[in-house]
């Protein structure tokens, strides 16, 4: 009967003990980092009745007969299971995500927590708020770099440190300077003037009498067919070049309509008739000979411009043969209008006469740079004979009423007033009158006007010499393409000093100038001044000094070293410096590696461990390295207070490791791990233990009862 007492009392005090660690268990549900318990119940001794026999013979053995005499605390294990993380944003709260541990000091010894709701003191060392114990890690030298003899010591972080001055060494220059910058003119030309066509007058100019583009061009096949006298259809053709004149054209037609083929039906083909009416002065005249020569044309390959071709030199069905000049012409054709013109025989873009008369003022007028031109005298018309007014008149007046030199002082070398030649491919119209002004805004053209005057106020009025004068602005005055972009740069001492990078475009394509200017004393000693290109791919092709130096290098004048720099600005082929494309210039200093003396702002802490510090100066170093500890067995670990462990015999000994690196564990800044408990399973724990005890209870209850029958027996 005492037995069974002894059982459930064991029972009784270690399931009471299994309360007691739940408990603890569940009371530090919110302890930060918090290791939960188990215990694990044994067997305690058994008491053996009779032991084993062997089977005799025929019969059968029998098992040994024991009874237990209750139970004892098998263990109490400390679950070292990861907890939950929790953001916090404070950056001295740490978290280790693995089974590593932060190492700890009280200055006697070491310890070993999970606990990262670190804190500065007032000596900047980093320690748990509730103990004060240090944080252990090693820390980097005046340079920011760990060493091999670096030691494993409390962690201080010195938020009086400073960095020290660095004096620039490098300037980098980025982005686009426009290939658009070189200095341009005015460019105003008047709408197209047209005279009778001549002889040297290149076809490809031609228009017809409303003054309608032929559109010949170079390298079109003009055809030319006729019936000779047989019905047999003759063909020849006339392949255009650059050169091909209207003589060449009249030429080609003669030595057709004169062959044997077509009949020899033509003494000469004409194109300069003066002596005929000034209605047909242009035309292509034909000089019949003996034959006739029928279904006379000419067409051109290019189908747009073959209608108009052939209209223009169409003549009757049939040419007649006789002798002497006959009315066979065409079309009156127009060419563009040349400076030795008289404006008598000068047409505007349509064949309208200009509407001139002998005595008729012309007036000029126009500013230069925003200011009024010189408005030099009228210029008084005459028609005919000596003095006839010519556009080279007109040209000379405009020239002196703007001052403009002979040329524009453009890389063309242009004259600054003159008339379009035919066939240009300047998108000017053929025949009109170029006004180009010299580079640079301050010579900028405007406001241009030639304006006739109906001097007797009868008809004919200048209506179309005035209308043709209406003028078009191709293109703006504009200054050179300058940029500028300052930095601030250091010297060794650390003051700032204001340099100015200046890129000037030389009006050459592809071509820059560059300087550089200080804001204050200094002096410069080399390298102030140079010359950029750029290759056809947009980047730097070279970068030169002028002064054949090979950086830039100026005194302080403060007392501290000359300042030598390197200008980066790229190179063939690298898109990460200068470029130069058609695009607006963004060109500027986009960084330099010195800066002044600094002092420590913040910290950082990375998942390796090192605390980074980041200086007023922009610069950041390595201030020190929190290392973690591994051990063999977790679990063997001692509890000390405030989830602080230290080792046993079982634990193994502590290994510092760089987390991430040397240790699968990291550490997470700006977080904190929460405790281990489940809660649901500790509740669990909870009722069975109550259970286990409420049990062990009944057994002594039961026992009681036994023992009070037993006395009773006496009675």
């Amino acid at each position: 009967m005492l037995r069974s007492l002894y059982s459930s009392i064991s029972g009784l005090r270690n399931h009471q003990t299994r309360m007691d660690v739940i408990g603890n268990n569940i009371a530090n549900v919110n302890t930060v980092a918090f290791k939960s318990s188990r215990v694990t119940f044994a067997e305690s001794l058994s008491q053996l009745l009779s032991g084993s026999t062997r089977p005799p013979g025929d019969g059968g053995g029998t098992n040994p007969m024991q009874v237990g005499l209750g139970m004892n605390i098998g263990s109490i294990d400390s679950k070292m299971s990861q907890g939950n993380l929790e953001s916090t944003g404070q950056i001295t709260d740490l978290a280790i995500e693995g089974s590593a541990f932060f190492a700890v000091s009280d200055g006697l010894g070491t310890y070993y927590t999970r606990n990262g709701a670190f804190q500065f003191d007032s000596e900047g060392k980093m320690v748990l708020p509730t103990n004060g114990m240090v944080l252990q890690g090693k820390m980097a030298d005046a340079n920011g770099n760990f060493t091999a003899a670096s030691t494993i010591q409390n962690i201080v972080i010195p938020f009086n440190d400073q960095a020290p001055a660095k004096a620039t060494t490098a300037v980098d220059f980025a982005r686009n300077l426009d290939s658009d910058s070189g200095a341009k003119g005015s460019v105003l030309h008047t709408q197209r003037f047209l005279h009778h066509a001549e002889g040297g007058d290149t076809i490809r100019a031609l228009s017809d009498s409303k003054g309608e583009s032929l559109g010949i061009q170079a390298g079109d096949i003009l055809t030319f067919s006729a019936v000779n006298g047989g019905g047999v259809t003759v063909t020849q053709n006339l392949i255009v070049t650059e050169a091909t004149t209207m003589a060449n054209l009249t030429l080609a037609m003669t030595a057709f309509l004169s062959s044997a083929a077509v009949g020899a039906g033509v003494t000469t083909v004409e194109a300069v008739t003066p002596l005929m009416s000034g209605t047909q002065r242009g035309a292509i005249t034909i000089h019949g000979n003996a034959a006739d020569i029928n279904n006379f044309q000419v067409t051109s390959n290019r189908p747009i411009s073959s209608p108009k071709v052939t209209k223009a030199f169409s003549v009757p069905s049939t040419i007649p043969g006789g002798s002497g000049p006959l009315a066979i012409v065409t079309d009156t054709l127009r060419s563009p209008s040349e400076a030795t013109d008289r404006l008598e025989e000068a047409f505007d873009g349509n064949g309208n006469r200009l509407g001139l008369e002998d005595g008729d003022p012309i007036r000029f007028g126009g500013t230069v740079g925003g200011e009024a031109a010189n408005n030099v005298a009228d210029l008084t018309y005459v028609s005919t004979g000596v003095g006839a007014t010519t556009f080279q008149d007109v040209l000379n007046r405009i020239k002196d009423n703007f001052n403009l030199p002979e040329r524009d002082g453009t890389t063309g070398n242009n004259l600054s007033v003159s008339m379009n030649i035919g066939a240009s491919a300047d998108n000017i119209p053929d025949g009109s009158i170029v006004v180009r002004g010299m580079p640079e805004s301050a010579f900028a053209i405007s406001d241009l006007s030639v304006l006739g005057t109906d001097g007797n106020n009868t008809n004919p009025s200048p209506t179309f010499f005035n209308s043709n004068m209406n003028v078009t602005t191709l293109q703006q005055a504009k200054d050179t393409g300058v940029s500028e972009s300052s930095i601030t740069i250091y010297d060794n001492i650390g003051k700032e000093h204001t340099a100015t990078m200046r890129f000037t475009h030389t009006g050459q394509p592809n071509e820059w100038l560059w300087d550089v200017r200080l804001a204050g004393q200094e002096e410069v000693l080399q390298g102030q001044n140079g010359r950029i290109t750029f290759g056809q791919d947009g980047t730097v092709a070279s970068f030169t000094f002028n002064d054949g130096a090979s950086a830039f290098l100026f005194d302080p004048k403060n007392g501290s070293a000359n300042v030598r720099i390197n200008l980066n600005v790229g190179g063939p082929g690298s898109f990460n410096g200068l470029t130069q494309f058609r695009s607006p210039t963004t060109a500027s200093a986009v960084g330099q590696n010195g800066y002044p003396m600094g002092r420590l702002r913040n910290i950082s802490i990375g998942e390796d461990g090192v605390i980074t510090g980041a200086f007023t100066n922009g610069t950041t170093k390595d201030l020190a390295q929190i290392m973690v500890a591994e051990f063999t067995n977790p679990g063997g670990l001692q509890r000390v207070k405030d989830s602080v462990f230290t080792t046993s015999n079982n634990s193994g000994e502590a290994v510092m490791a760089i987390a991430g690196q040397q240790s699968s564990s990291t550490i997470k800044p700006g977080a904190l791990e929460l405790s281990n408990i489940e809660l649901a399973e500790e509740f669990t724990a909870m009722i069975t233990t109550q259970r286990g005890y409420q049990a062990n209870a009944r057994v002594i209850t039961v026992s009681d009862s036994l023992l009070e029958e037993l006395v009773a027996l006496k009675r």
